[in-house]
């Protein structure tokens, strides 16, 4: 926890982007929320959950987790696997306008999204998400995009993506 918290008394923000239609996005939902309903009344109050459900990072947080987050292989992972289009060559994708917009994968070491093509990208899977439910026969789904789970500390500047991470990331707060 930062000096500036500390000193504030404020709670440590563990950030959660979720879908419901994903099990494991689920199941990591279930872990965080009763890890959190186990905790002491004390701890409580050093630790908040952030659900941000059918949403993917801004721009800003996924440059945040680029420039701080990304401390091993395994954490470039978690967030590589966020976005699956990444692992294509080249992906078409329809943006808020309805138009298509060629988005290039390419090797994670050599790939970090300029604001524009973030925006691009958040634009169109905001225009799925909100679309989606309207219109079943669309070529592309958000997940397609961004694929929860994605879970944040920001205190430790850790991402967790899957059971392990999860309990790593968990494991300064029920220890």
């Amino acid at each position: 926890m930062s000096l500036f918290k500390t000193l504030q008394s404020s709670p440590a923000t563990v950030t959660i982007f979720h879908n419901t239609k994903i099990p494991l996005s689920n199941k990591l939902y279930d872990i965080l929320n009763k890890t959190y309903e186990s905790l002491p009344k004390k701890p409580k109050y050093d630790f908040q959950i952030d659900l941000m459900k059918n949403r993917m990072p801004t721009f800003d947080q996924y440059e945040i987790f680029v420039r701080k987050f990304l401390k091993s292989e395994q954490d470039k992972k978690i967030l590589h696997n966020c976005f699956p289009f990444l692992n294509e060559k080249q992906t078409i994708l329809i943006n808020d306008q309805g138009k298509h917009c060629k988005i290039n994968g390419s090797d994670w070491s050599n790939k970090i999204f300029s604001e524009f093509e973030y925006q691009l990208i958040y634009e169109t899977f905001n225009a799925l998400e909100n679309n989606f439910e309207k219109d079943k026969l669309l070529p592309s789904q958000p997940s397609d995009i961004f694929k929860a789970p994605l879970v944040v500390d920001w205190d430790q500047d850790m991402l967790a993506g899957d059971v392990q991470t999860l309990n790593e990331l968990l494991a300064k707060y029920t220890n």
